[in-house]
């Protein structure tokens, strides 16, 4: 059982990316605090749902799925065969492997921007 309190690891393939997420906190939201840039076009609201990941490993260390999250990805689950969950609302609770292409270091200068 992992430890609620401590940070967890995310591993998204294919590209063998590692960072944190605190308890809670979702895989884009961790994903981006570490510097990666997350596809998506809605910022984060589960809208557009480009922001999915596949879960290839312990799903049920993710939030539960709201209903809504759970309707909108009911199409890829079926094209998938494994979990599918929107990065935007799975709240990480343990260290988790997922599939996203796509997810890379954020330029420099976008780092700045953003930074402030």
């Amino acid at each position: 059982m992992p430890d609620d309190s401590a940070p967890a690891k995310v591993t998204v393939r294919p590209a063998g990316i590692e960072f944190t997420a605190a308890p809670g906190e979702t895989v884009m939201a961790a994903a981006l605090a570490a510097g990666y840039r997350w596809p998506t076009i809605c910022g984060g609201l589960g809208d557009c749902l480009v922001c999915h990941i596949e879960v290839l490993e312990h799903a049920e260390r993710l939030s539960e799925a709201a209903e809504s999250e759970t309707r909108a990805v009911k199409e890829l689950r079926a094209r998938s065969g494994c979990p599918v969950r929107l990065a935007c609302q799975a709240g990480v609770h343990g260290d988790v492997v997922v599939f996203k292409r796509g997810v890379r270091m954020r330029k420099r200068i976008e780092q700045e921007t953003s930074d402030g």
